[in-house]
């Protein structure tokens, strides 16, 4: 298994994606090789520059493009046009992006976290009942996931479904749902440690359960004492974030090495990409953060990773 960083874990995605004070991409990619990570995964489209730019930055850093996250509104037919149009775009950047060291990145398919009652009921949706998907918008969801595996399949890519705290995918429940509807040929799991404990489950029960439909892996902690506040007060995801539910590796309740040892035990071979998702807080500086992703580095060497 080999390592790599991603942009989220420096403040830049989806949700910060336009702001200001963004950390400088060429500082980040090469604070991603200086604490030892072999890849990242691309971040928003364009963060990192242009496509031609962005794989030279990355050949002359002997870094691989791992992954792509993409998420789309999966239950909303009224939105597939727009959505699977967005696809197409993005697995074009992918294309004119990756470098050219012989490996692929995984697509993620993701459901968006962009519906207003779930974004703010996440990390307690087991208590919200009226935020659960009906059959029929469930089963369109799997079936889009299906439809965009397919396409990504067709270009070239494999795909994997990201379930995600704020999505229609996060509790265990609801992974289960989605798993009793997947077809396993077309897309696989991305196990993400920490948006499995987020939506109240148990990530070494997960890999127990699903270790052999991973097909690529987000490593994440969460801080126990932000998600009592989740689950008591109902922060809402924007909040969880910004209260840094997303901790430095050991220093929450994820049992990582149960988690690698499940993943050699299941036969994974492929990346392990290292997400602390955080929003910049005023005041932090790039070497601040850098400190966290260099620390989460050298704990899975320790852990033999």
């Amino acid at each position: 298994m080999k390592i790599a960083s991603a942009p989220v874990s420096f403040g830049i995605f989806e949700l910060t994606a336009d702001d200001d004070g963004l950390p400088d991409p060429v500082a980040v990619l090469d604070a991603m090789v200086d604490a030892g990570y072999e890849g990242t995964e691309l971040g928003p489209p364009g963060y990192f520059g242009d496509a031609a730019g962005t794989a030279a930055a990355l050949t002359e850093r002997g870094l691989s493009l791992v992954g792509s996250f993409l998420p789309m509104r999966l239950s909303r037919r009224e939105h597939m046009d727009e959505d699977f149009a967005f696809l197409e775009e993005a697995l074009s950047i992918l294309d004119e992006t990756t470098p050219n060291d012989g490996g692929r990145p995984v697509v993620l398919v993701s459901d968006s976290f962009s519906e207003p009652d779930r974004v703010a009921g996440a990390g307690r949706i087991e208590e919200l009942p009226e935020t659960w998907l009906g059959e029929a918008r469930f089963d369109l969801l799997v079936a889009n996931a299906h439809r965009a595996a397919e396409r990504c399949h067709e270009r070239g890519y494999e795909a994997a479904f990201h379930y995600h705290g704020g999505t229609y995918v996060e509790t265990p429940r609801e992974i289960d749902r989605f798993a009793e509807r997947m077809d396993a040929s077309l897309i696989g799991f991305c196990f993400d440690s920490g948006h499995s404990a987020f939506g109240g489950g148990d990530p070494v029960a997960f890999l127990d359960t699903y270790g052999e439909l991973v097909s690529h892996v987000h490593l994440k902690d969460v801080d126990g004492a932000v998600m009592e506040q989740i689950r008591t007060t109902g922060l809402g995801l924007r909040e969880a974030w910004r209260r840094g539910v997303f901790c430095r590796l050991g220093e929450g309740s994820v049992d990582m090495p149960a988690v690698l040892e499940r993943l050699r035990g299941s036969g994974y071979g492929s990346w392990l990409v290292v997400e602390q998702d955080r929003f910049i807080q005023p005041g932090q500086t790039l070497d601040m953060v850098a400190d966290d992703q260099a620390h989460n580095r050298a704990l899975l060497r320790e852990l033999g990773a």
